[in-house]
């Protein structure tokens, strides 16, 4: 009786969704999926779950329901082979008698990036690397720009017009649909912070919470207050003010109060232009790997002049309202050939509204460049055939 193997390339895209079930919770990790199986089915399955628990391979080994000696394990990302929050998950590997272990894409981390592969082949485990490997690589672009440039991942968000405007007059009305918004609230929950600027809170006094869908997740929110105009009396300080993280640019009154009562400031310095790159340096810090930037067009402009933003997501409304309140201010491109280009674009429809999203930043491809280079080399390091 002919029996049906498992297609490797199916169990694979099976991890990448377990991986994203992590996505919101591993901090300054990557999301990870794995699936323990034999050769015609899938026994475990498992995923990071939270920044400092268990990686996905460690919990779909324990989640096995039968023996671990001779069976398979599929993983989106490349077993650690260091000590770290936890205990190197190759070593878990080979102690549980994993036979064969199939990997999505190495990882970019310098400590590992091909060490984990050596080390599990070192160890008699048969490796086989590159599977789904630009999905699996896709997964985790945030988790490679913070690693290798040790920056957050900046993802603009805005619902605009057709005309490419984000208010009417003096109303602040919603443009998007209501399944536009419910969309954003998972952008929200996936996300480690919520950022914009202080217009935007005295404007439109936001709570920036996730609420129209079911989700434990409440990121922190970052306002952006060079001068000390934040009213104190906003939602924002109201309902959210331990997870508030205020950015001014020296101390003032509105910047002491927040302090009593327990908001995270950050005092950049400067004469009202802040410096980006310091106030990265200050998430990164507090381990906030992916920041979704949902200010109004003055910020956005800033961090695009910056040229920080890595990734852009755009509700259109099927409207015209005219006026100057633009989505993305800021001193803008000089020419065509310097505006930002959005690659691997994808688009979809939420009622009415047109989503579009595309990424401006590539650190896929560094991951993908990586995993061609272990995939090619012997266990050893030399990097010849049959060594």
């Amino acid at each position: 009786m002919e029996r049906n193997l498992l297609n490797p390339l199916d169990v694979m895209q099976e991890c990448a969704q377990l991986a994203l079930l992590g996505r919101g919770y591993t901090k300054t990790n990557p999301i990870v999926g794995a699936v323990l199986a034999n050769e015609t089915e899938i026994l475990s399955r498992g995923w990071h779950e939270l920044y400092g628990g268990a990686h996905a391979e460690v919990n779909a080994i324990e989640n096995s329901p039968v023996p671990t000696q001779g069976l398979d394990l599929y993983v989106t990302l490349e077993p650690c082979s260091h000590t770290g929050k936890t205990p190197p998950c190759a070593e878990k590997i080979v102690k549980a008698g994993i036979k064969r272990v199939f990997i999505g894409c190495v990882d970019p981390n310098p400590a590992i990036a091909g060490n984990g592969v050596d080390y599990l082949k070192n160890n008699g485990v048969e490796v086989y690397v590159g599977y789904m490997e630009d999905l699996c690589a896709s997964l985790i672009e945030d988790f490679a720009k913070f690693i290798t440039k040790h920056k957050p991942y900046y993802t603009f968000k805005t619902a605009q017009s057709l005309d490419g405007k984000i208010a009417a007059g003096t109303d602040s009305k919603w443009i998007s649909s209501k399944a536009s918004r419910t969309y954003t609230h998972y952008l929200r929950a996936v996300s480690d912070a919520i950022l914009v600027g202080v217009n935007t809170v005295i404007c439109d006094d936001p709570e920036l919470n996730v609420r129209l869908m079911k989700s434990d997740r409440d990121p922190y929110k970052i306002v952006i207050d060079p001068n000390g105009r934040m009213p104190l009396d906003c939602k924002l300080v109201k309902n959210s003010v331990n997870k508030l993280i205020y950015v001014t640019a020296k101390s003032n009154s509105v910047s002491d109060r927040l302090n009593v009562l327990g908001a995270d400031v950050i005092i950049l310095g400067g004469d009202g232009e802040l410096d980006l790159e310091l106030l990265s340096d200050e998430l990164v810090n507090r381990k906030i790997l992916n920041v979704l930037i949902e200010g109004g067009g003055k910020t956005a402009g800033k961090f695009f002049d910056a040229g920080i933003i890595d990734r852009v997501n755009l509700f259109i409304a099927p409207l015209i309202l005219g006026g100057d309140a633009v989505s993305v201010g800021g001193k803008g491109a000089q020419s065509v050939a310097e505006g930002f280009k959005l690659k691997e674009i994808q688009s979809k429809k939420f009622e009415n509204d047109l989503f579009i999203s595309g990424k401006i930043s590539d650190y896929k491809q560094m991951v993908l460049d990586l995993t061609e280079e272990v995939r090619g080399r012997c266990a050893c390091g030399c990097g010849r055939d049959g060594c």
